[in-house]
């Protein structure tokens, strides 16, 4: 697990689910997202930061991970966003 701050200073947990996947979850009152013509999710933009887009880059404890995809979660705290990207090197 690694906590970063976006622009507001608040904070972002990155977990590392597996080899390829790694969830970015935070309070965040507002974000954006876009789809392909297919609904898959190819850019989306947590309040202050960060904002992440397939084909990407993403930073883990220092190893840079392109994203191949983004799915948006459910989280059951109010104000918390979460998504998990897959990723590889």
């Amino acid at each position: 697990m690694e906590i970063v701050q976006n622009r507001y200073n608040v904070d972002r947990v990155l977990d590392k689910i597996d080899s390829n996947r790694i969830r970015i979850m935070g309070e965040s009152l507002v974000t954006r997202s876009s789809q392909d013509e297919n609904g898959n999710l190819t850019m989306y933009d947590f309040e202050g930061g960060p904002c992440l887009n397939v084909g990407g880059k993403i930073k883990y404890k220092g190893t840079s991970f392109k994203i191949n995809s983004i799915k948006s979660e459910e989280s059951k705290m109010e104000n918390v966003a979460s998504i998990i990207v897959e990723v590889s090197l």
